[in-house]
C-alpha cells in the first residue's frame, strides 16, 4: 500500500531504517521514515564521507594520485594532543577506502574514518529516532514509496506508532518450508490472523489459513502479503539467525527474488551464509528478536527457549503436545493435520507478540533508540551509543574523538568486594548507592575531554583522580549527558514509565563499561580507575561510618552494604533504622565532598532491603567467608515471606532439578528451625530408591554447533554426539539444540537413548553434597557424616 502525502516542505517521522548509496554527484544518503502518512523514503544528495588529519600530516596524502580528489578543509578543532585537525571529505565510496588504506600503509592517523555517513548525519544534527526534514516531494513512481528529497534536518519529539508482525515459520528436517504464521494488531486495535498452509483446503474451514499448493507458492504469496500489509517492525523467536535465514535459503534455492523490504527491495546479508541481526540487510523495516531484545532489557532466564519464557510469562506454552520431540509431531500435524499444525504455529507467533506486550520490549526498544540515536532494532552496540551520545559535544568543544584507546596495558581494577563475615543472621539491611559509577562520574566531573584539558590548568581549576588523573571543571561533558539522564530517568519514574526509566538505567550504568573498554577509542585506565578506585574509596568510608554508630558491617560488594543490626528489632524500628543511617551517611558524604574537594555529592545511599534472615556462607572447604553467594528471607510487599539467592546453586542452570528443589527446602527447614539432617537423609533414601527419576534430568542448549566446540569433555556435549550416533539426526548437534540427559556409570547419557543405570553416587556427592555441606557445617556437621551414617542403614 502507498499512502497519499501532499507535497509540504515538512515531513516529520520516524528512521526506520538507514542507508547510504554512490551517485555521480557524491554519496546519497536515504533514511525510510514512518509518518502519519505511511512510509516515505527520504534522500539527502551530494553528501561525503568526512574524517580528520593532523593538519602536518595534509601534505603526506598529496602524493597519492587516487586521493587527488579528496577536499580538504582546516577547521577550529583540534586532537587529544591538542594538535590542529583538517577535515577530509570523500565523495566517492571508493575514494574512502582508498584513502584508509593508504593512511595505514603510510602509518598516518585517521580520526573518526569509522563513522559511516548516514550515521553521522543524525548524530551531528542531534537526530534519534524522531525528525523532520525540511525539503520537497518528488513524483515516485508506481508501487514504491514517496520519495522526498531533504536538505535540512532537526530533532522531533513524536508520538508515532509502529506497524508490527509476530513471523514463525513451520519446516520439515530438511528445511521444507510448510507453513508460515503472521500474529498482529491492525491500526484501530483488531487481531491479525494469518497462516499461509501447503496443502489443499479442508472439510472444516479455518478463516485465517490461507492454501497454496506447493513451497513456492507459499513464498510469493509472502512476499505479496508483506507489500499489502506493510509492516514496520517485524517480530519473531530467533527471527533472523533462523526464520528469516530459512526464508532466504529457500527462495535463493527456488530463484525467487525475496522483495519482502520496502521500496521492492530484496532481503538480503551483508556477509553470504553469515545469517546474523549486524549482517542482515532488510530495507525499510526493523526486525526485533525476542530472545535478544529480553537480553537486553535484562531480563533473565534459566533457558531462552519459546516453551520455557512463555511458561514463565504468560502461564501458557506451545499448542503441541510433546514439545521435546516437536520435529515428529510437526510433521504427523502436517501430513494428517493441517488446521492442527497451522494453530500450532499461529501460536506460537501469538505467544512471541504477548510476550513482547507484557515485557512492554516494543515500548523499551524504541525509548532506546531515541536516548541512544542507535539505529531502531540494533541491540549491544554500547560503544556506539557512547559515540552518538558523546561525539557532537566533543565536537562543538573544539576536539575530534581519538584514534585508539590511549592506555598501553594499565588497567583498572574491577569494583569493590569486601571480604564477609559468614554465619547465620537475623536483621541484615542492604543499603545500596543508586546508580554508583553514574554519580560518581556525576559528581568527581570524570571526563574524557576534561582529562585531556587538565594538563593546562592550575590544581584550583581541577579535580584529582587516580593513576595521576586530573579533570577540569570547566564545561565537562560526561557529567551533564549523566546529569540530563538522571533528570530524564527521574521524570520517567514520576510518569510510571517503565521502559524509558530502564532503558536509561541500562545506559547509564554502561558508561563505565565503555570507558574500561579497549573496543573504545575514549578507553583510558585514568578514567576506569578514576571511577573505580573511587568506588572503593566510598565503599571503605561507608562502612567506616557505618560502624560508627555502633554496627556491623558483613559484606560490601561494588555499591551495596550489608549491616547487621542484631536480634532485637521489629520490623518498625529496622525500616526506621535503614532509612537514618542513609539519610546520615548522604549527609556526611556531602559535607565531605564539599570540604575536601569544594564539589556537589550526586552520591545517594538507598535503605534498598531488609533481610529477617541472613545466611552468608564460607568458601567450600575454608572457614573464610565466601563472596557474591548469599541466601535470605524478606517480605514481598504483599507481606509473603520470600526466599532470596544469589548466586548460589539455585540460581544456576546448571545444576539439577532435584538439586535446586532440595536447597530451596533446606534454607525453608534452616530459617524456619525444622530438621535439615532428617530430611537429607530421608532425600537420599528416596534418591537411592529411584524416587526422583524425573528430577535428575539436565537440560542444556548447545550455544554453538557441536563441531565448533574446542573442549569436548562438556557431559552434554557427549550427549549430543550419543544422541546423532543413536538417531543420525543432524538437527541435535546444531546451535540451539536441546539436550536432555543423566548421569549414568557410564557418564552422560541422553535421557531418550539411556543404556546405563543411573550413577546415584553422583547425584549425592556432586549435587546435594556442596549444597548441604554449607548450612550442615553451621551446625558443626558434615554431609560424610550423614551420608556415611545413612550408607549403614541401607
Amino acid at each position: 500500500m502507498n499512502p497519499t502525502v501532499s507535497a509540504s516542505q515538512i515531513l516529520k517521522g520516524r528512521v526506520l531504517t538507514r542507508h547510504v548509496t554512490q551517485q555521480k554527484t557524491g554519496l546519497s544518503l536515504e533514511y525510510v521514515l514512518a509518518t502519519a502518512s505511511g512510509p516515505v523514503i527520504v534522500e539527502i544528495p551530494e553528501q561525503e564521507h568526512v574524517c580528520f588529519i593532523r593538519t602536518t600530516d595534509e601534505g603526506l596524502l598529496s602524493e597519492h594520485r587516487e586521493l587527488s580528489n579528496i577536499r580538504c578543509k582546516r577547521l577550529p578543532l583540534r586532537n587529544f594532543q591538542r594538535e590542529n585537525v583538517s577535515a577530509l571529505y570523500c565523495s566517492d565510496i571508493r575514494q574512502q577506502r582508498n584513502l584508509i588504506r593508504v593512511a595505514k600503509d603510510q602509518a598516518i592517523e585517521l580520526y573518526e574514518s569509522d563513522i559511516k555517513a548516514e550515521h553521522r548525519f543524525l548524530i551531528e544534527r542531534f537526530i534519534a529516532l524522531d525528525t523532520e526534514f525540511i525539503g520537497h516531494y518528488v513524483d515516485a513512481k508506481q508501487g514504491i514509496e514517496p520519495r522526498f528529497i531533504a536538505k535540512k534536518a532537526r530533532p522531533a519529539e513524536l508520538v508515532q506508532p509502529l506497524k508490527a508482525i509476530s513471523l514463525d515459520f513451520e519446516c520439515s528436517f530438511s528445511g521444507e518450508l510448510y507453513s508460515v504464521g503472521l500474529y498482529g494488531q491492525t491500526e484501530n486495535g483488531a487481531v491479525f490472523e494469518k497462516v499461509i498452509m501447503v496443502g489443499q483446503p479442508q472439510e472444516v474451514e479455518v478463516n485465517y489459513i490461507q492454501w497454496v499448493n506447493n513451497e513456492v507458492a507459499l513464498i510469493h504469496e509472502l512476499v505479496a502479503w508483506f507489500k499489502e500489509y506493510d509492516p514496520d517492525i517485524i517480530i519473531g523467536w530467533s527471527v533472523v539467525t533462523f526464520d528469516l535465514a530459512l526464508l532466504y535459503r529457500r527462495a535463493k534455492h527456488h530463484g525467487i527474488a525475496l522483495a519482502i523490504g520496502r521500496n521492492n527491495q530484496n532481503l538480503s546479508w551483508k556477509v553470504e551464509d553469515k545469517y546474523r541481526p549486524e549482517t542482515l540487510s532488510l530495507y525499510g523495516r526493523v526486525v526485533l528478536d525476542g530472545i535478544d531484545w529480553l537480553k537486553a532489557a535484562f531480563y533473565q532466564f534459566d533457558r531462552y527457549s519459546l516453551e520455557f519464557v512463555s511458561r514463565t510469562l504468560l502461564d501458557e506454552g506451545k499448542a503441541i503436545d510433546n514439545v521435546g520431540n516437536r520435529m515428529d509431531e510437526i510433521n504427523d500435524l502436517f501430513a494428517n493435520d493441517k488446521p492442527a499444525l497451522a494453530h500450532y504455529n499461529l501460536t506460537e507467533s501469538r505467544l512471541v507478540w504477548d510476550i513482547f506486550k507484557k515485557t512492554q520490549l516494543f515500548d523499551f526498544a524504541i525509548e532506546r533508540a531515541k536516548l541512544t540515536g542507535l539505529e531502531l532494532g540494533r541491540v549491544g552496540a554500547s560503544v556506539a551509543a557512547f559515540m552518538n551520545l558523546y561525539l557532537p559535544h566533543l565536537h562543538r568543544s573544539g576536539y575530534v574523538a581519538p584514534s585508539t584507546p590511549a592506555s598501553d596495558g594499565i588497567e583498572s581494577p574491577g569494583g569493590y568486594v569486601m571480604d564477609s563475615v559468614p554465619g547465620l543472621y537475623k536483621h541484615i539491611l542492604v543499603l545500596d548507592f543508586k546508580s554508583l559509577y553514574p554519580s560518581i562520574i556525576r559528581t568527581f566531573l570524570i571526563d574524557p575531554k576534561g582529562l585531556v584539558e587538565s594538563v593546562q590548568e592550575d590544581d584550583s581549576e581541577t579535580v584529582a583522580g587516580y593513576l595521576g588523573a586530573s579533570f577540569s571543571r570547566k564545561t565537562p561533558i560526561l557529567p551533564q549527558l549523566i546529569k540530563h539522564l538522571s533528570e530524564q530517568r527521574e521524570q520517567a519514574k514520576a510518569n510510571q514509565d517503565a521502559p524509558l526509566s530502564q532503558a536509561i538505567k541500562i545506559i547509564m550504568n554502561s558508561l563505565y563499561g565503555v570507558l574500561g573498554s579497549r573496543g573504545c577509542v575514549f578507553h583510558d585506565a585514568k578514567l576506569a580507575s578514576s571511577i573505580t578506585m573511587r568506588g572503593h574509596e566510598i565503599m571503605k568510608q561507608t562502612r567506616s561510618w557505618i560502624e560508627e554508630e555502633g554496627f556491623e558491617v558483613i559484606y560490601g560488594d561494588t555499591d551495596s552494604t550489608f549491616v547487621w543490626l542484631g536480634n532485637d528489632y521489629d520490623e518498625q524500628q529496622v525500616q526506621a533504622t535503614g532509612k537514618r543511617l542513609a539519610s546520615k551517611v548522604n549527609q556526611q558524604w556531602r559535607q565531605k565532598l564539599t570540604d575536601d574537594f569544594k564539589l556537589e555529592s550526586f552520591l545517594e545511599l538507598e535503605f534498598e532491603t531488609h533481610f529477617e534472615q541472613f545466611f552468608m556462607p564460607t568458601l567450600r572447604g575454608s572457614a573464610e567467608g565466601s563472596k557474591k553467594r548469599y541466601v535470605g528471607t524478606k517480605l514481598t510487599v504483599k507481606g509473603e515471606k520470600e526466599l532470596i539467592f544469589k548466586g548460589m546453586e539455585q540460581v544456576r542452570s546448571d545444576w539439577s532439578p532435584l538439586a535446586r528443589r532440595v536447597q530451596y527446602e533446606l534454607y525453608e527447614r534452616l530459617f524456619n528451625h525444622q530438621d535439615v539432617e532428617g530430611y537429607i537423609k530421608s532425600t537420599i533414601e528416596k534418591l537411592n530408591r529411584g524416587a526422583y527419576s524425573e528430577e535428575l534430568i539436565f537440560v542444556k542448549n548447545l550455544r554453538r554447533n557441536l563441531e565448533d566446540y574446542t573442549a569436548k569433555s562438556s557431559p552434554h556435549l557427549k550427549a549430543a554426539r550419543l544422541l546423532f550416533d543413536a538417531t543420525n539426526d543432524e538437527s541435535v548437534t546444531k546451535r540451539g539444540a536441546r539436550i536432555e540427559y543423566v548421569m549414568t556409570i557410564s557418564g552422560a547419557e541422553p535421557v531418550s537413548h539411556q543404556t546405563s543405570p543411573i550413577d546415584f553416587d553422583y547425584y549425592i556427592n556432586r549435587q546435594l553434597g556442596p549444597i548441604a555441606e554449607p548450612i550442615l557445617s553451621i551446625m558443626n556437621k558434615s554431609f560424610s557424616q550423614v551420608t556415611s551414617n545413612q550408607m549403614t542403614l541401607i
